[in-house]
This record gives structure tokens, C-alpha cells and sequence, in this order.
């Protein structure tokens, strides 16, 4: 930045530096960005992939188009068993006699005429007809069909609540093994940054004949070695990423650094239950015997029609008129289905309580095993912690004892290899312990 300034300055006139002067908060503002942007790299959190998942999954793009469905659906139903059904009909019946005295049509024909029998056929129809029926009690069936549509609502609900929690769950896993790549890949990254310096120092001494050549040879053959395992673990980074963008639906290329995502344990109770599906599972069974019984239940309706209804051509100018009536069913006997199907129902949700005892002790037990995971994990942690320490003040040892002959280089790598892979164990432990803090959140209700 201070060569920039000092370039602009040699070649700028005395009016161009009173107006750089003026200028320069803007100037260094102008460079610190373009210093920032060029040196930045794409960076993510959890909360992008999440939302990313949540936009782009069928599943739940499905189940939200269900939900407005059922709404159609309600009024579907409505308009098909509340309001009135108005309809045109038309018929033109053609029933000619032979032998009639002349007369092809007619309602009364010579006894000698050779055609249908009058009765049936009432010597042809002309009609059109505007018809409108009215159910004015259909014995309680409108109620149940709205039972029956409000139970599919809350299971489409439901499932689209079950879908959310479970890709949360999974992209949150992918998520975390994402990031135990990139740790890892950082950790191999920075030791092979220090064994390229341990290397040119030892070079140097080598030279100089403060060293041994088989230390340098040594040393040199370490490095080759974390430098073919830094890129195999960028790579698996790179599957890792690529692999969490297929589960979002992200169609991206670039190679992007993301950030650490700390779970925490969530004690509070979810609105979401895994329960609710057996509950909405008896009401849907309950609600079918509902819907069966509604036909053991008086049925009204109402009709009335107007318009042309003729049987002959002649003074079909005077056929118009109207008519009007009530429709009414009552079912007396069916041979005792109602009970028989009641008995099925009784032992369908007998089942589905078997079923939701069997689930709610699952449930528990997961829950169980997600705390005792946690406990053990957190133990864990802390005992490599303290390795970890102790280890630091070895390699400080060994790293004087090196200098001093005391210990060979093949002793000292081996310290350092152990010390790497201890390291390894860290970032592979805080990774278990985030999925087994997901996996309980995943199953508190």
C-alpha cells in the first residue's frame, strides 16, 4: 500500500496532490478493498447449506403442494355436498310407427301400427331441461369428509416437519465430516510448512557440517511424504464438499472453505413430536368408520327442474313447464356391516397403539445412548487434552536433545508422527462429539 502511495505522488502535479490530499480516506478505502477481495476466499456456514436444502428438496416442495391441495380440497368437497348442483340436459328420443294411418309419431298409436310399445318408449321425448338439486341433510357426511381432510392436512403437515428434521440431521452430518477434512487437511498443511523449514535449516547445517546428511535425507523423505497425504486430504475435503452440495441441491464447482458449526445441546421441548403420526393414524382410522356410517343416516334432497319436456311435435309450444320434489333414503337393514367394520377399526388402532409404544421406547432409548456418547466423547476429549500438553513439552525436549546428538532424527519423527496422529484423534473426537449432540437433538421432542 505505501508503494502505491509513494508511485501516485512522483507522478502527480502539485493541483493533483492538494487533490489526492482531499481524497485520500477515499484512496485508502478504495485499496484496502481491493486488498481484502483479492486475498478472500468463498467462505459458508451451515446456515447456507440448511437453507439452500430446505429451498431446493423435492420431498418437501412436495409435501408443501400437498398442503394446498388439501385446501382445494375442502372446497372441493364442499361444493360437491353443500351447495346447489345446476345443470342443463338435453334428449331427443326418435320412435317411429309403421302402419299408423300416416302418423310416424305419436303417443297413442293404432293397435295395428308395427313400433316400440307406447309405454316404453312414451312415443319419443323432446327436452332441455335447467335441473338443480339441493342435499339439505345428508346425515352428517359434509362433517366427516371435513374430519377427513383436516387428518390429511396434519399428515402432509407432518411429513413435511419429519422431511425438515431429517435433512437438518443429515446435512448437519455431512456438514461436520466436511469440516473434520478441512481440519485435518489444515493440521497436515501446517506440518508440512514446518518440516519445509526444519528442512533448509538443516540444510544449511548439513552443509556448514554442523548436521549429518542422513538427518537432512531423513527429514527430506518426511516431508515428501506429509506433502502426498496433504493432498490426498484436500481431495477428500473437495469429495466431502461436493457431496454436501448434492444433498442442498447446490450446483457449485469452486472450492470453497467452510466454517466451524459449534452444535449445542437443545434441553427445550420441539413442536415437532414423532408421536403425532400414530395419533393422526387413529383419527384417519376412526375417521373412515365415520364416513361409513354416514349412509346408515337419513338423506334428503331436494330437486327442481323447468324448461321444454314433450313426448309429440304437436302444441309442443305449450310443453314448458316445472317441477319440483324431495328425495329422502334410509337404510333399514345391510346384514350387520356397521358392527363388523367397527370391530376391524377397534383392532386397526389397536395396532397403531402397539406400534406408538414400540416408537416411544425407541425414541427414549436413542436418546439414552446419544447422552452417554456425549459424556464419553467430552472424557475423552479431556484426556487428549492433556496428552496433547504433555506432548508439546516433549517435542520441546526432543527438539533440544536433536541439537544436542541425544536422540536421532528417526526418534524424533517417530515423537512428531505420534504427536500428528494424536492431533488427528482431537479433531476426529470434537467431530464425534457434534454428531452425537445432533443425533440427540435430532430425537428430543
Amino acid at each position: 500500500m505505501k508503494q502505491s502511495l509513494k508511485l501516485l505522488k512522483i507522478n502527480c502535479n502539485d493541483k493533483a496532490r492538494q487533490s489526492l490530499k482531499n481524497n485520500f480516506p477515499k484512496i485508502l478505502f478504495v485499496i484496502a478493498l481491493f486488498s481484502t477481495a483479492g486475498s478472500s476466499h468463498a467462505q459458508r456456514n451451515l446456515k447456507f447449506y440448511l437453507d439452500a436444502a430446505f429451498l431446493n428438496n423435492p420431498v418437501m416442495k412436495e409435501n408443501l403442494n400437498l398442503i394446498r391441495m388439501g385446501e382445494l380440497d375442502k372446497s372441493l368437497k364442499e361444493a360437491q355436498n353443500s351447495l346447489p348442483q345446476i345443470s342443463l340436459t338435453t334428449n331427443y328420443l326418435f320412435a317411429p310407427y309403421l302402419n299408423n294411418n300416416g302418423k310416424i309419431i305419436t303417443a297413442t298409436p293404432d293397435p295395428k301400427a308395427i313400433g316400440y310399445d307406447a309405454g316404453i318408449t312414451n312415443g319419443g321425448l323432446y327436452s332441455a331441461l335447467i335441473n338443480i338439486e339441493k342435499n339439505i341433510f345428508n346425515g352428517g357426511l359434509t362433517s366427516a369428509l371435513e374430519n377427513q381432510i383436516g387428518i390429511q392436512q396434519g399428515l402432509y403437515k407432518y411429513n413435511y416437519e419429519l422431511e425438515r428434521r431429517n435433512l437438518e440431521k443429515q446435512i448437519t452430518e455431512q456438514y461436520l465430516n466436511a469440516y473434520k477434512s478441512l481440519m485435518i487437511y489444515h493440521l497436515t498443511n501446517d506440518v508440512v510448512k514446518n518440516l519445509e523449514d526444519q528442512l533448509e535449516i538443516t540444510g544449511e547445517l548439513a552443509k556448514k557440517g554442523y548436521a549429518k546428511s542422513q538427518n537432512y535425507l531423513l527429514l527430506k523423505i518426511e516431508l515428501q511424504s506429509q506433502q502426498i497425504t496433504l493432498k490426498e486430504n484436500f481431495q477428500q475435503y473437495k469429495n466431502d464438499i461436493l457431496q454436501l452440495n448434492s444433498l442442498c441441491g447446490v450446483k457449485d464447482t469452486q472450492t470453497v472453505f467452510i466454517d466451524s458449526a459449534q452444535i449445542k445441546m437443545n434441553d427445550a421441548k420441539t413442536d415437532f413430536t414423532f408421536l403425532e403420526k400414530f395419533k393422526l393414524d387413529s383419527l384417519s382410522t376412526a375417521n373412515q368408520q365415520e364416513l361409513f356410517e354416514t349412509k346408515y343416516q337419513p338423506q334428503v334432497k331436494l330437486f327442481f327442474n323447468t324448461g321444454l319436456n314433450a313426448v309429440e311435435l304437436d302444441g309442443i309450444q305449450r310443453k314448458f313447464g316445472l317441477s319440483a320434489g324431495i328425495d329422502f333414503q334410509l337404510p333399514i337393514f345391510d346384514g350387520g356391516q356397521k358392527g363388523i367394520t367397527r370391530q376391524q377399526n377397534e383392532i386397526s388402532i389397536s395396532s397403531i397403539k402397539n406400534y406408538k409404544q414400540f416408537a416411544s421406547t425407541n425414541i427414549e432409548n436413542q436418546k439414552k445412548i446419544a447422552v452417554s456418547n456425549i459424556k464419553l466423547s467430552q472424557n475423552n476429549l479431556s484426556s487428549i487434552n492433556e496428552q496433547l500438553n504433555d506432548y508439546k513439552e516433549l517435542i520441546m525436549i526432543s527438539n533440544k536433545q536433536l541439537r544436542a546428538g541425544d536422540v536421532s532424527m528417526i526418534e524424533y519423527l517417530s515423537i512428531l508422527r505420534n504427536y500428528i496422529d494424536l492431533r488427528k484423534t482431537k479433531i476426529e473426537k470434537e467431530t464425534n462429539l457434534q454428531l452425537e449432540i445432533n443425533n440427540f437433538n435430532y430425537w428430543n421432542e
